[in-house]
């Protein structure tokens, strides 16, 4: 092991951490539906017609989701829009479960997260 390099799993190193349930919250799984109307809000609010008509052929039938993103991987600008559109909605939708299941901010999370 080279000097000042350590071994995450070794003990003492944050795995017991790791391991404490009263530190974790299960998030249980939503399906793909709410991913799914992500990529339609986007294609409606594309403004070059002939990516949104590739899109929205692209997000039909299985597979969609593969194609929906080979399709936008060659456009590199409409790429980034998309994953800042979908990094917002998702989180919007963690922030929603949480006040849902009566979860708030503490002044502490707040302040570390700055």
């Amino acid at each position: 092991m080279l000097a000042g390099v350590h071994d995450e799993l070794e003990p003492g190193s944050g795995v017991e951490e790791a391991d404490d349930p009263e530190r974790w919250l299960y998030v249980p799984a939503l399906g793909s539906r709410a991913s799914y109307r992500d990529m339609e809000l986007f294609i409606d609010e594309l403004g070059d017609v002939a990516l949104a008509d590739r899109l929205r052929i692209a997000i039909t039938g299985r597979g969609a989701f593969r194609r929906f993103k080979d399709v936008l991987a060659r456009d590199e600008r409409a790429w980034r829009r998309y994953h800042r559109l979908s990094d917002e909605r998702q989180r919007g939708r963690a922030r929603a479960w949480l006040v849902e299941g009566g979860y708030r901010p503490s002044a502490s999370c707040s302040a570390s997260s700055r």
